[in-house]
């Protein structure tokens, strides 16, 4: 019995190091970051969005970027397709509405090249697929659940890490 303890002791021990040793982790414990952008990076994300989207970004733009390989909404790829098509829908309604009510606002979906993703974020025909400028030069962070940008007219930006239900398209706290 002895014995039995020990190796449990040991394996838990020994897994113990192994998880704290992992290359990265993707949740970010502080999940905003604040800053301020030069307006010739401002004006490259402007042009980037316009010949990705077709659409002339308005004075504040936010954005939501998921990455490849993530597993934050995997467990909704069990549910049928008309669940799925239903969450697809009321996410791109809750967006349209955001527009419509902030009119000086532009809020775009992209998502990294690949095919690892889940369900919802693969037959999203709203969600853009980055040709690589946004994860490069502006979305470069891993983070679990996407990362959220909100972009100001005079170039202050925040980002949302971990950003699963869209936070960026809440109110801001006062």
């Amino acid at each position: 019995m002895k014995l039995k303890t020990t190796t449990l002791l040991t394996l838990f021990i020994i897994c113990m190091i192994i998880s704290s040793c992992a290359e990265f982790k993707l949740y970010r414990t502080n999940n905003e970051h604040n800053g301020v952008y030069k307006s010739a990076k401002v004006d490259s994300i402007r042009k980037y969005l316009l010949n990705a989207s077709g659409n002339v970004a308005k004075d504040t733009i936010i954005i939501k970027y998921d990455f490849n390989n993530d597993a934050c909404w995997n467990m909704l790829d069990q549910q049928s397709n008309g669940h799925i098509a239903n969450v697809i829908s009321e996410t791109n309604l809750y967006i349209v509405a955001y527009q419509n009510a902030h009119l000086k606002s532009s809020v775009f979906q992209f998502r990294e090249k690949g095919e690892n993703f889940n369900k919802l974020k693969l037959r999203n025909k709203s969600i853009i697929i980055d040709n690589g400028f946004l994860r490069k030069n502006v979305f470069n962070r891993l983070a679990t659940c996407g990362t959220s940008l909100k972009l100001y007219p005079d170039g202050r930006y925040q980002f949302i890490y971990s950003d699963s239900h869209f936070k960026a398209l809440q109110p801001d706290k006062k």
